[in-house]
């Protein structure tokens, strides 16, 4: 594959997986991964390295859309606690990583994923605007979403998927009077402050691929800005939980498959 062929390919993916992400309210990690894993050959761990590349462009870039539109949904009175709670949760992520099964914490985790994605495929969705909390939510709710974030910081590490994949779902189940779009700004709000994290971190270890990260980042700017203003038309939201309802279900499949093939190692 010539420079120029790849180049356009990470480009046009980047922007393709971040309109969906911005969509649905996630980073795009769950599919950039495979893509760099699988048709670029990098080896796992920069491969992720590498997606975060098109993780934190797809969150800034939504994230700075969403603040300049006069509708903008996005909460901070929800992202500051979710904010704090997933960067204290990734450190205890990272320790628990090293302790507890695998196995069976994703077997645990492909089930509530399968729940989640029949429910929100299933149910005619949350509204996309608020609903009762014009006045901000109150120290019950913020605590709710402080523990949201620890617990979506927690898995990251953990498990390898994104906080997105944990946040919009349980802010949709714990919080409904959000409203849908105040969800997916939140959701991509806090994957700015994790996103950065881990950068910084995978950079102190040199394994990111500049030559893939920046086309595929760039095409994100732009899929996450058309995105966000697509997410914002009438009936929209609804479909984006339609489609997060799909991918977490595409995730549990993910998960049951490793589950079995870690059976198949230890038999």
């Amino acid at each position: 594959m010539s420079v120029t062929l790849r180049g356009l390919l990470l480009l046009l993916a980047g922007a393709a997986i971040a309109f969906v992400g911005a969509l649905c309210g996630i980073g795009g990690g769950l599919f950039a991964v495979p893509m760099l894993h699988y048709l670029f050959k990098l080896d796992l761990r920069a491969s992720v390295a590498t997606a975060l590349c098109l993780v934190a462009a797809t969150a800034y870039s939504s994230t700075l859309t969403e603040v300049l539109r006069e509708d903008s949904a996005l909460d901070l009175y929800v992202v500051g606690p979710l904010a704090a709670g997933a960067l204290l949760g990734a450190q205890l992520g990272f320790e628990l990583s090293r302790r507890l099964d695998e196995r069976r914490l994703k077997s645990v985790f492909a089930v509530v994923l399968v729940l989640a994605g029949a429910r929100m495929l299933l149910s005619e969705g949350i509204p996309a605007l608020a609903d009762g909390m014009d006045g901000g939510p109150g120290a019950a709710s913020m605590l709710i979403a402080a523990l949201i974030g620890a617990g979506a910081g927690a898995v990251a590490p953990l498990l390898g998927i994104g906080g997105g994949l944990v946040v919009v779902p349980a802010l949709m189940f714990a919080m409904p009077g959000l409203g849908g779009l105040a969800v997916r700004a939140a959701s991509l709000a806090v994957a700015c402050v994790t996103s950065a994290r881990s950068l910084q971190l995978y950079r102190q270890e040199g394994i990111i691929r500049l030559s893939l990260g920046l086309p595929i980042a760039l095409g994100a700017l732009v899929g996450a800005f058309a995105g966000v203003h697509t997410v914002h038309q009438p009936g929209m939201s609804q479909v984006g939980q339609r489609v997060m309802g799909g991918i977490l279900l595409v995730t549990a499949v993910r998960f049951a498959r490793d589950v079995a093939r870690l059976r198949r190692g230890l038999g």
